[in-house]
């Protein structure tokens, strides 16, 4: 009896531990979920306008900032869409959003043309960082006087220093832009021009990716601005400047050598031009918000000034410009006071 009882024994104990196993494995729904819970989405357009038949593209991003577009439904003027791309096929105003589950998302707006957004005709821009006292930037300034003479497409800007004409916050361009000797042009903001004619013409081809225009009045010794920024890509980080430049300013200038002006020195009583008297904005830029450098978009801002009672408003002219992230001058454009420029589209 008692080999019995063991045989039985040894046999129903494995299917008493395999149960209770089982058992304990099932307990509970308790194991933690890999990815947290998603309590709200943003969704996000990679244009604010386009040309019909151009492609938009759409993310959304969870409240944890991960990026859940392939696992999103997407809906364009409440109707459901493929993939997280569209194209327009007509011209109009859309709207789209997204759900993700049994959230949805904001809703954003994007415009659809009838043609294809235009480039812009390029402008060079040179600032020349000069002064008076220095005896070879009358080399620069001559080359640059008869390279003007050729094209509408150079924008110069005359920025002194350590003479009576001295821009008042130009240590914050040398420092920025490295300038350590005179005479020192810089192109486009981002290399010394090595002053050679080419290295300014070959640039005209370019189509910019983004255009300038200004408008300009001046009420009694008030000076009124308004600066226009298009694009026809989407940039982020952009940044706008505004210069206020002077011609004819009488100032004797050293010279040593015969550049182009004679071999003279000093040039006594010499007309300086292009000189760069006040800036609307940081000489360096102040920020475009990302959202108004959008393909499509047009960014506006009216500045003013008051204009010194020895400045004269028949010699005063604008300078503009934008600058892509890397601080490199994606255009650039000259006016005179009491103009309204319109964009050069191509």
């Amino acid at each position: 009896m008692k080999k019995y009882l063991g045989v039985l024994f040894l046999f129903f104990v494995p299917f008493i531990f395999v149960s209770c196993e089982a058992d304990y494995e099932g307990v509970g729904d308790d194991t933690p979920d890999a990815d947290p819970v998603v309590k709200s989405i943003t969704l996000s357009i990679s244009e604010a306008s386009l040309a019909v038949g151009q492609e938009i593209t759409f993310q959304v991003l969870s409240d944890q900032n991960n990026i859940i577009t392939s696992s999103c439904k997407f809906f364009v003027n409440g109707s459901e869409i493929s993939g997280n791309k569209f194209k327009p096929g007509e011209p109009g105003e859309y709207s789209v959003n997204a759900t993700y589950k049994e959230l949805t998302s904001n809703t954003e707006s994007f415009l659809a043309t009838a043609t294809e957004l235009k480039d812009f005709k390029f402008n060079v821009l040179i600032e020349d960082f000069t002064g008076a006292w220095c005896g070879y930037c009358t080399r620069v300034t001559y080359k640059l006087e008869q390279l003007k003479k050729t094209t509408s497409q150079l924008n110069v800007v005359a920025a002194h220093y350590g003479d009576a004409l001295q821009y008042s916050k130009i240590s914050e361009m040398t420092n920025a832009f490295g300038v350590s000797s005179y005479p020192h042009a810089r192109l486009n903001r981002t290399t010394k021009w090595n002053e050679t004619d080419a290295a300014v013409t070959s640039l005209f081809s370019t189509k910019a990716k983004a255009g300038v225009a200004l408008e300009s009045s001046i009420s009694g010794s008030t000076l009124t601005v308004k600066f226009q920024a298009k694009f026809s890509e989407t940039g982020t980080d952009m940044l706008y400047g505004l210069f206020l430049l002077e011609d004819d300013l009488l100032l004797d200038q050293r010279n040593y050598g015969d550049f182009g002006y004679g071999s003279a020195d000093p040039l006594v009583d010499f007309k300086h031009e292009d000189v760069l008297r006040y800036s609307f904005t940081s000489p360096l830029g102040d920020n475009i918000p990302n959202d108004s450098s959008k393909a499509g978009s047009i960014f506006e801002k009216t500045l003013t000034y008051e204009l010194p009672a020895a400045y004269d408003k028949e010699n005063l002219k604008l300078v503009g410009f934008v600058t892509d992230g890397s601080k490199k001058s994606l255009n650039s454009r000259i006016s005179d006071i009491g103009l309204t420029q319109t964009f050069e589209e191509l």
